[in-house]
């Protein structure tokens, strides 16, 4: 891996800010999560679940049981101009009602979703019913991963990479798009509801026109550090973000081990500063 750290430890250790729960497309509940996080010596984890919230207050809780900082968050799924942007929401207040009716609407299109790609597989041939996808959901929001997971139980292909490559990826004869959030929707909603938006992995689109709408629109911060940066997008980010005034955050995004059997947390992280930068906006707009 090409991951190259952010330069200081920090004075109050280091933190991972993306990472998923059984509450999208993640492995471990909320409990696990927190509870790998601590056995990682982590002092903070961000728990940012794809369109959903559900599962904060039960990593909090855990956190204070672990004193482990948890910090609550999603990743919003947006589209400009054709290309799938993800946003990463931290400290948006996920008790409102207004943000708890966002959160089930989109909870409500991705089921849709779901229900769409099963229809379309049923018809290319698949045997396969959305009862099986909505089992491995375990009640979260459903997504790929899980189309994907039940196409490998079923027995229609071997791997989770072989069931995006013949039917569900971008390309493939059973997709459909998600909910189209623009960017400046979502950076909206999150400011909206006291969060800082930072855009997520901006080296895995290929594409910085992408970014720079999404920075346009209203983004606090770049995630500057990921899995998928090589050295080179790690310097490209950064002056992206120095550049543009913006925050500069990393994390693993570990989805438990659904990714390649490896499970990711703790391989990137920053230093607690680059939370405490988070905190600190979040703060300035609170008071102003």
């Amino acid at each position: 891996m090409a991951y190259r750290e952010p330069a200081g430890e920090g004075s109050s250790g280091r933190v991972d800010l993306h990472a998923h729960t059984i509450f999208s497309d993640g492995l471990f509940t909320p409990e696990e999560l927190v509870a790998e996080a601590a056995r990682l010596k982590l002092t903070a984890v961000a728990i940012t679940d794809h369109d959903a919230v559900g599962g904060i207050d039960r990593a909090v809780a855990a956190g204070r049981q672990f004193q482990l900082e948890v910090v609550p968050g999603a990743e919003l799924s947006c589209n400009t101009n054709g290309v799938d942007v993800h946003v990463l929401a931290y400290y948006i207040d996920y008790t409102q009602p207004a943000a708890l009716e966002f959160f089930e609407m989109v909870r409500q299109k991705r089921a849709e979703r779901a229900e769409k790609m099963v229809s379309k597989l049923n018809e290319l041939g698949v045997n396969l019913s959305i009862e099986q996808v909505r089992a491995l959901a375990r009640g979260a929001a459903t997504g790929r991963p899980h189309v994907a997971q039940a196409l490998v139980e079923a027995g229609a292909v071997r791997t989770i990479e072989e069931a995006f490559q013949r039917y569900i990826g971008y390309d493939g004869p059973a997709y459909f798009p998600k909910m189209q959030l623009t960017p400046k929707a979502a950076m909206d909603f999150i400011h909206q509801h006291g969060g800082v938006a930072v855009v997520a992995h901006p080296g895995t689109y290929h594409n910085d026109g992408a970014v720079y709408a999404a920075i346009a629109a209203g983004a606090d911060g770049i995630e500057v550090w990921h899995p998928d940066h090589t050295s080179r997008s790690v310097d490209r980010y950064r002056e992206m973000a120095i550049k543009n005034r913006l925050l500069m955050t990393g994390g693993s995004d570990c989805h438990g081990g659904r990714k390649l059997g490896r499970v990711y947390l703790g391989s990137v992280t920053v230093p607690y500063s680059c939370l405490q930068a988070v905190k600190n906006l979040r703060e300035k707009r609170l008071k102003g």
